[in-house]
């Protein structure tokens, strides 16, 4: 437990319900509709101040369009990617660590070239 009563796994399901509501564009009032409950509930949740059961819990999941180890996976390793090729690639370089500094490399190459672009747009617009 904490020092304010809340336990640290409720503290961060109620982080990850506002994260993924929020993500979702979706304000307290209207997920309580969606999930047929009160705003108050919602506030709740997120405030990990209230038990959120396996049912409410399969229903935000649902309605949040997130996987439920979203919500109950281990603090450390949720890792919620919107772009499936991304999550593909995760699962590539865990089979495959020595691509990973290759990988590091270009992006940081794709980082500067960018970079690069932007300097070369702001000369253009100020050179006119």
């Amino acid at each position: 437990m904490t020092e304010n009563g809340k336990d640290l796994t409720s503290a961060v399901l109620g982080n990850r319900i506002r994260q993924a509501r929020k993500d979702a564009g979706l304000s307290q009032v209207r997920l309580a509709q969606l999930l047929n409950t009160t705003q108050s509930a919602i506030s709740l949740y997120e405030a990990g101040q209230r038990a959120v059961g396996i049912d409410m819990l399969l229903n935000v999941a649902r309605i949040l369009n997130r996987p439920l180890h979203y919500f109950l996976g281990a603090i450390d390793e949720v890792l919620y990617v919107r772009d499936s090729r991304i999550a593909n690639l995760a699962n590539e370089l865990e089979k495959r660590p020595q691509d990973i500094e290759e990988l590091l490399e270009y992006w940081e190459f794709v980082r500067w070239r960018n970079a690069q672009e932007r300097e070369q747009g702001l000369e253009l617009v100020g050179g006119s």
